[in-house]
């Protein structure tokens, strides 16, 4: 037992030191925690501290956050044993520390997506089974980042989840390899076991909140919004980014009957939302270049690239027009 007391007192004392060298967490959020190591005893230099102080989020948050999921289970066991009596430690003491390592963890989450979501910008490109000429959907996205593209979407409403997430596997591979976010529409558990950077939401789909139980902590959530009042619920659940749609008229992916909002809405959404937008509906080579100027960071493309018989080259002109827009 004495050993494994050790233990958690050893991850805790590691991972304090660790989280004080972190910038992007602020000296306050941090008292609880700085309490408890010094009751508990600082250590010297150790391994862990000495490898990782030099990490910081945006450089790879994967063992960022898995040191602090270590510190909370440590914690909580530490929680359970004062409760039993086998180790003397001020229950209140615990408490704050515990306080302190959410706060940290909250406060590099929202730094990791803050920093991603900065990346939001230009071509966005949705590739769905059901809007690509029968063609693959990894050969229709690989052309469209070949021309330039920086967001990859896979929509499926057709396929069930075993073939989903390979799809998903392979599209968030090919996204990579172009420097480029991939994005699962609707499916939060999808978006967790393929890795993909976002998920996007509809209005009626799971809530924000429960998307965020599962996803990993730096990955984005973005939705759809049709309307003032949406924009500003989207802003109050703090998603990573909003789109705003549809801009203009389409017929793709069943949205036939949503009343065209024009390029004005995207001037209305960035006097409500701080989050980048993304515009989307009915967007193509004629239009493009007046919603860059109304303030989208983002274009969501579908049918102007998906069903063009070459995917590359309408990128490569979608991406001229808006970058030239864009000045």
């Amino acid at each position: 037992m004495k050993l494994f007391v050790q233990a958690q007192i050893d991850t805790l004392l590691q991972g304090a030191l660790f989280l004080e060298a972190q910038p992007e967490v602020e000296p306050g959020t941090l008292t609880g925690l700085v309490s408890l190591r010094e009751a508990l005893g600082s250590p010297g230099l150790n391994t862990l501290a000495e490898v990782n102080l030099d990490s910081s989020v945006g450089t790879g948050s994967e063992p960022v956050f898995e040191i602090v999921e270590s510190m909370r289970a440590a914690l909580d066991t530490l929680v359970s044993l004062t409760a039993s009596g086998d180790m003397p430690l001020d229950q209140t003491l615990i408490s704050a520390a515990r306080d302190s390592v959410v706060d940290a963890h909250d406060s590099l989450a929202a730094k990791a997506r803050l920093q991603l979501s900065e990346s939001l910008r230009g071509i966005y490109v949705i590739v769905d089974p059901e809007a690509t000429r029968r063609r693959p959907v990894t050969d229709v996205a690989f052309q469209s980042l070949e021309g330039g593209a920086k967001v990859v979407q896979l929509r499926d409403k057709l396929n069930d989840k075993g073939p989903m997430l390979e799809t998903a596997r392979e599209l968030k591979a090919i996204c990579a390899e172009h420097d480029a976010l991939f994005v699962m529409n609707d499916h939060a558990d999808l978006a967790r076991a393929s890795n993909a950077d976002i998920l996007h939401v509809g209005q009626t789909d799971l809530p924000i909140s429960e998307a965020r139980r599962i996803l990993l902590p730096d990955q984005l959530i973005g939705n759809s919004n049709g309307t003032m009042d949406e924009l500003q619920r989207s802003q109050e659940d703090s998603v990573d980014y909003v789109a705003v749609g549809a801009i203009y008229a389409t017929t793709t992916m069943g949205k036939s009957g949503r009343t065209a909002l024009g390029p004005e809405m995207i001037k209305r959404a960035r006097e409500t939302v701080t989050q980048p937008i993304v515009a989307i509906g009915g967007i193509n080579s004629s239009n493009i270049v007046d919603v860059a100027k109304a303030g989208a960071e983002s274009v969501c493309v579908v049918s102007a690239i998906t069903f063009a018989d070459d995917p590359r080259v309408a990128t490569e002109e979608l991406v001229e027009l808006f970058e030239s827009a864009k000045g």
